[in-house]
């Protein structure tokens, strides 16, 4: 989902893999003679089908689909949703939430489940249920997932919630998880206080264009021009941003709650609670949930995009007026979409004008690849360049790890350790339980430093100056334990 955290190995299916050995020093990466036909799997393109336009709504209205952007719109109004039966894709894209009052999530769980083994669904992805709603990002074969998120919104509790669709030629996820979740999404201090059914506690909601006309004011930095938040993960906004959007404060939306009202640091910090702000995310969800928050915090002028980023693309990403900067981030197969609703996959050159982890230049593209040795496990941009020379790791130091997955022939996720490794469940034991944590935290530890130092190498180049003391700070902690800091810590190589 869109409030996931990092992608993680166990997110989605790998993409093809090489062994690390192959990829000799000054090679050409990937190998001529390893190319493969793409599969739309970890990375790989997915092409979408066209779509008819003139498709008929409920209520006599038409719906004029774009073809090249492949993106199906569902409005938020129960009486105007597209019926795409004349889709041809192979599969089909879902993503849809809706806060609710649910008495009984476990019972409501049940008739999920009955529901999808009556009518021999495939789907697959994750939709999480509990008593304040629902939130999904799944795929389907044909029809199905169109078919199940229409029934969702059949049941009192979910009508009218707006549901996106995308034609994709495979499936976006590689098993369903249909459960039970605590939190619909991840925030620090939970959510289940939040009066997130009630819309009076949220924000008020900005259609595209309402939204679009108040982004123009930012951009030209207006003196009572809104506060622009980006509630995504750090990770997320390097792959593209609003114009006139900073990069998050947090590197995970889970730490939105302190990070951005932190003292001197946070882009709240000193704001008048009476001044507007505006927030962003993918699919709206985590904007919602954060705008309750503010709301009890009392700030009283918030405004949030409806349906998020992806809702804004379905009507500027192909004009020349869209105020978005490279592609979006997604948390399925595709990794990263164009504005026009493409896989960034399909962009081929347009689309590397991203900045590479390894050596600065804005020519990486995406989406992200993990480091291949284990204990570090990294998400980072990295220019064609970068792979050859470095050998697909992030860093000559993570190149001489002993614990190193294969190297990725196309840009995607891994897997599990468990599934390249050939030693003995035993030897694979060890990486499991304490020294799993362990090095868990090294990664936490060093990403934080590592987010200090640009703080203050924009804070020195005079940038970013009201970031000073959140660095002091962040720097001042590693100092106290410099052994913690330092441990599994690569040494960036820029030779």
């Amino acid at each position: 989902l869109s409030s996931s955290p990092m992608p993680t190995a166990t997110a989605m299916r790998c993409s093809p893999v090489i062994p690390h050995f192959a990829v000799a020093a000054g090679a050409t990466y990937p190998p001529p003679s390893a190319t493969r036909p793409s599969t739309g799997r970890g990375g790989g393109a997915l092409r979408p089908a066209p779509l008819r336009r003139g498709t008929r709504l409920r209520g006599g209205a038409t719906c004029h689909r774009r073809r090249a952007a492949a993106v199906g719109t569902v409005s938020s109004s129960a009486s105007s949703k597209v019926l795409s039966e004349d889709s041809h894709s192979a599969h089909q894209l879902i993503t849809f939430f809706r806060f609710a009052k649910i008495a009984d999530p476990t019972q409501e769980l049940e008739e999920h489940h009955a529901y999808i083994a009556a009518h021999d669904l495939e789907l697959r992805g994750r939709i999480y249920l509990n008593e304040q709603g629902i939130n999904a990002q799944m795929s389907g074969r044909g029809t199905d997932g169109e078919r199940y998120a229409r029934w969702v919104e059949s049941r009192p509790a979910f009508s009218g919630m707006r549901i996106s669709i995308y034609p994709v030629d495979t499936q976006a996820h590689p098993k369903l998880h249909l459960r039970y979740k605590p939190q619909l999404v991840q925030l620090e201090g939970g959510t289940s206080h939040l009066p997130l059914h009630d819309p009076e506690r949220r924000a008020t909601p900005l259609n595209p264009g309402e939204w679009h006309d108040k982004l123009g004011d930012v951009i030209q930095n207006k003196p009572d021009a809104p506060v622009l938040l980006d509630v995504r993960n750090g990770y997320e906004w390097d792959v593209g941003h609003f114009q006139g959007a900073s990069r998050p404060v947090q590197e995970s939306f889970r730490e939105t709650v302190v990070t951005n009202a932190e003292e001197g640091v946070g882009p709240l910090a000193g704001v008048d609670k009476s001044r507007p702000i505006m927030m962003y995310c993918t699919g709206g969800i985590r904007c919602d949930v954060y705008s309750a928050v503010l709301r009890e915090q009392g700030y009283d002028n918030l405004f949030t995009l409806e349906g998020g980023v992806q809702a804004y693309f379905e009507e500027f990403g192909k004009e020349e007026e869209q105020r978005w900067e490279d592609q979006l981030f997604v948390f399925d197969s595709r990794l990263a979409m164009t504005p026009d609703g493409r896989p960034a996959s399909e962009a081929g050159a347009a689309a590397a004008t991203l900045k590479c982890h390894c050596c600065t230049a804005a020519t990486a593209p995406p989406p992200h690849r993990n480091c291949p040795n284990v204990d570090c496990n990294r998400l980072f941009l990295v220019c064609p360049d970068c792979v050859t020379r470095l050998g697909g790791f992030c860093c000559t130091g993570c190149g001489g790890s002993s614990r190193v997955r294969p190297i990725l022939l196309q840009q995607g996720p891994y897997q599990r350790y468990v599934h390249y490794s050939q030693d003995d469940e035993e030897l694979r034991s060890e990486g499991r339980g304490e020294g799993r944590r362990q090095r868990r935290q090294r990664r936490q530890t060093r990403k934080k430093l590592e987010a200090a130092e640009a703080v203050a190498d924009a804070v020195a180049s005079g940038e970013r100056p009201r970031d000073l003391l959140r660095a002091v700070q962040v720097l001042e902690k590693a100092a106290a334990d410099p052994e913690a800091g330092m441990r599994g810590r690569c040494m960036r190589s820029m030779s």
